[in-house]
């Protein structure tokens, strides 16, 4: 059954799947306190928008659609419950449980999954971050990196998973070798290739520019295959940005925050160095956590910050479809905000929250859909706020 709020579908409030445990929770939940859990970690449901993740836009999910929230990652939250906000009937559904029948010890330091997947095949929750994308023909939710042991000493492993849309089960993808894919990466799905392009985040010495795609079944329970593994584009300057590839003119556009710049990065001649881009027109000051989508009614991208407030703005590619015509040229910057717009849903959504946020965390939460000829941007922000819409056509 669908809810209006993220937070009424926390697996934890579920008495079928959380019992109480002992006189002390059974107090808790008489005077009406939030459920402690085996899974809950050290802040709890919350964390699966506030603790560093992102979500995806799965387009054939529903009638309309639908927003995938998944995560949670470190000492945070332990849970691998996998939610959905249907942009038809606009309600929150818990489409899978995760895994919630373990001991206490079976979550958090000291339980270790060398397959970086819990008993039921769930994956354990990293923080998302922008590792997570959506793959239309397959149906599925893709996760880039997987973690082993969560907790304090967190360990981060480059192991894929898919979630598949249709029958709501997960499906492990095969380790790579040497890939770090550790914090703070970000990655694009690229439908024309069918592969989902990946940079690490510099913390933990990444490593890796590399491709997963998530078709093939290896015979040993595993599923997809790597592609070549390219230096780290952005040495340095790696964590917390955001790519999105324009599937029109084939280039993977990154916002890079600790530079204040777009690049670009070739997906048909990945030894290519990046190539820094251009700007003019009313670019705001690039922040990190952000989102940069494309709009194919608008045929332009669109990047977001919740550190902008309600402001959104479309990037306007130079005239030409070639590498040597797109990166000399200039990147041209427009605030398509209305002037009449009275709703800023970052300050709108934290004054309604009772919980504390990450006020600046964007992450995958924001997405672009088109139907017909009409441009639609999606944010999610708090468990216990609106999801928040603008019409971008």
């Amino acid at each position: 059954m669908g809810t209006r709020y993220l937070q009424n579908n926390d697996p934890a409030q579920d008495p079928a799947l959380n019992p109480s445990r002992g006189p002390k929770e059974s107090l808790r939940r008489l005077l009406g306190k939030s459920p402690n859990s085996p899974w809950r970690g050290r802040v709890g449901f919350p964390a699966i928008t506030e603790a560093w993740n992102g979500a995806v836009l799965a387009s054939k999910f529903g009638e309309s659609g639908a927003m995938i929230v998944f995560g949670g990652g470190h000492d945070d939250y332990f849970g691998s419950d996998v939610h959905a906000f249907d942009l038809n009937t606009r309600q929150w559904s818990r489409i899978s449980d995760g895994y919630v029948s373990g001991r206490p010890e079976e979550y958090g330091p000291g339980a270790v999954y060398p397959n970086a997947e819990y008993p039921d095949r769930s994956p354990l929750p990293p923080h998302t971050y922008e590792y997570v994308q959506y793959d239309p023909v397959g149906n599925h939710y893709m996760l880039f990196k997987g973690q082993t042991e969560l907790g304090p000493k967190v360990k981060a492993t480059p192991i894929p998973h898919l979630f598949n849309l249709d029958t709501l089960t997960w499906r492990r993808g095969p380790k790579h070798p040497s890939a770090r894919l550790n914090a703070g990466g970000w990655t694009t799905w690229d439908a024309s290739r069918r592969i989902m392009w990946g940079n690490s985040g510099d913390y933990g010495r990444g490593n890796a520019f590399i491709g997963f795609s998530p078709y093939g079944d290896n015979g040993d329970g595993t599923f997809g295959s790597w592609g070549t593994l390219y230096p780290n584009k952005l040495l340095g300057a790696a964590n917390h940005n955001a790519m999105k590839i324009d599937p029109v003119r084939d280039i993977i556009v990154v916002v890079v925050h600790a530079l204040d710049a777009l690049y670009a990065i070739d997906p048909s001649d990945l030894g290519k160095p990046i190539a820094r881009l251009s700007s003019a027109g009313t670019k705001p000051k690039i922040t990190e956590y952000a989102a940069i989508e494309y709009a194919r009614g608008l045929d332009r991208l669109v990047y977001y910050s919740a550190n902008d407030g309600a402001h959104i703005y479309s990037i306007e590619a130079p005239s030409g479809s070639t590498w040597p015509q797109l990166t000399p040229g200039t990147w041209v910057w427009r605030k398509i905000l209305d002037d009449e717009n009275t709703l800023d849903p970052i300050a709108d959504a934290a004054a309604i929250s009772s919980h504390q946020v990450n006020r600046s965390h964007t992450f995958g939460r924001f997405r672009v859909t088109t139907y017909g000829s009409t441009d639609v941007a999606i944010l999610v922000r708090h468990i216990d706020t609106p999801v928040y819409a603008m019409r971008l056509t």
